[in-house]
């Protein structure tokens, strides 16, 4: 309570993790910090070798990447993976980069 009457932000709290879709994305579905920024440039639609240029890692490190994140996200395809993301505020975070 005196948190947010002060304007803090702790680590613990529920409203500030509601307040970053990137936090909250992470907190519900396990996601790594590299898992948020490849499933940020996977909701823009980006292909698997861009994702690869863009972070410096192999296409494959990026193929794995979308791999663990469809698995994650309980999701069958990249399609849906990006729906999740703007569903949970990413795709507009990506295209502001």
């Amino acid at each position: 309570m005196l948190a947010r009457r002060a304007r803090l932000t702790l680590a613990g709290d529920p409203a500030a993790q509601a307040s970053d879709p990137g936090e909250q994305a992470r907190h519900q579905y396990g996601l790594t910090a590299r898992e948020l920024e490849v499933l940020r440039l996977v909701a823009v639609g980006r292909s698997n070798r861009d994702i690869a240029g863009e972070l410096f890692i192999s296409a494959k490190t990026a193929s794995v990447h979308v791999s663990n994140i469809m698995s994650k996200l309980g999701v069958a395809s990249r399609v849906e993976a990006a729906a999740t993301a703007y569903r949970l505020g990413l795709g507009d975070q990506a295209r502001s980069t």
